[in-house]
């Protein structure tokens, strides 16, 4: 005779298994993607600038190059 929850022990089998695998491959691409982030991470700090003066605003003393938002045209460009 037939076994009737033999078909739906192999249905629920499968599927756990498929949920398994789209997990495994899941976390794969998570840790892929933080790869990825660490070493757009370490690439900016190789390649930041190592020491900035900040001029705090417009003053007579402050020069060209040395406030928050100017470039380095030697170097930034």
């Amino acid at each position: 005779m037939v076994d009737p929850f033999k078909n739906l022990v192999e249905l629920q089998q499968s599927m756990l298994e498929g949920w398994i695998n789209s997990s495994n491959q899941m976390m794969q691409y998570w840790r892929h993607m933080f790869e990825l982030q660490e070493r757009l991470i370490s690439h900016s700090i190789d390649y930041g600038r190592g020491k900035v003066e900040i001029d705090d605003g417009p003053s007579f003393t402050g020069k060209y190059g040395k406030r928050r938002f100017d470039i380095d045209p030697e170097r930034d460009v």
